[in-house]
């Protein structure tokens, strides 16, 4: 099993990592989350990339977030089934879900989470990154953007 660590960068930007995948997750405001998911994530990570949004969720919700994943590589299907219960779990305290993907894969996956999850509209799935980054400079317009956020440093 792979070990995971977690850090609070100097940024303020918090970052899940193991040997294959990481998430790093970026607060432009409060009630707003921004998430980066790189990497192939067998399920090593468990509950923690969820357990991560709770605090966001007990003293924002209901929270808007923001998922790219234009660099990951795979996601087994115990964690798309962890996804899917979190999002419908939690749907009350979610005000919007966007998901930025060009991967075809990752795009069925999410579709397949949006359905099953019974979310409706409220996930929305974006291929393309500009109307992706528009809606969260909607919910966060002094966010820096995609670009800025690629690699954050200490």
């Amino acid at each position: 099993m792979s070990t995971i660590q977690r850090e609070t960068l100097a940024c303020g930007v918090v970052r899940l990592s193991s040997e294959r995948c990481s998430f790093t997750y970026h607060r432009p405001r409060p009630g707003v989350v921004f998430m980066r998911i790189v990497g192939n994530d067998k399920g090593e990570f468990g509950n923690a990339p969820m357990d991560e949004l709770r605090e966001d969720i007990s003293r924002y919700s209901p929270i808007e977030l923001f998922i790219e994943m234009d660099e990951i590589t795979g996601a087994n299907l115990p964690v798309q089934e962890a996804w899917t219960a979190w999002f419908s779990t939690y749907r009350p305290a979610l005000k919007s879900v966007s998901i930025l993907t060009r991967s075809k894969f990752m795009h069925f996956t999410a579709e397949v989470v949006k359905f099953f999850s019974r979310t409706g509209e409220l996930i929305r799935v974006y291929l393309e990154p500009q109307p992706f980054e528009e809606a969260l400079k909607r919910a966060a317009p002094d966010f820096a953007g995609l670009e800025a956020t690629r690699k954050p440093g200490p």
